[in-house]
């Protein structure tokens, strides 16, 4: 069982992914995840943790993130923090539109032998097709 000082080890490694590796610092990964480390049950290693955030920043040069909540609780740390940018490439098979977006997004890690193994994700996708008038004119006014 993980005691205070690895919660807060824990902590700080996600609040430093979040906001170094997501601005482009990707060799954090080495460092970060495991090389088995499964992401919504898909085994994506270390290059696949690398790979979403390249993608991402490709679609959102200017990405930000500001973690709101982040707890832990034995070996796993809770984060729920919104991401920014603006779309300015195609992402996800979606042309560039210029419009700045504000994604919620919620994460779950859960740590072995000092390294990510295991995440959770839940990205608030109807928030970020919304804000980049992604959606059908009836759903994009509700």
């Amino acid at each position: 069982m993980a005691g205070q000082a690895d919660g807060e080890h824990y902590k700080n490694t996600a609040r430093r992914w979040f906001t170094e590796g997501w601005a482009g610092n990707t060799a954090l990964a080495d460092d970060i995840f495991s090389e088995s480390v499964r992401t919504n049950g898909v085994t994506v290693g270390v290059a696949g943790s690398k790979h979403r955030i390249q993608e991402r920043l490709a679609g959102f040069p200017d990405l930000s993130s500001h973690i709101e909540d982040m707890f832990s609780a034995g070996d796993k740390v809770v984060a729920r923090l919104v991401w920014c940018g603006t779309h300015t490439s195609s992402y996800g098979g979606i042309g560039a539109t210029g419009k700045q977006v504000a994604v919620p997004d919620f994460a779950i890690w859960r740590f072995a032998g000092g390294k990510v193994v295991e995440i959770s994700t839940i990205q608030d996708q109807f928030a970020l097709l919304k804000q980049i008038g992604c959606l059908p004119g009836e759903v994009q006014a509700a």
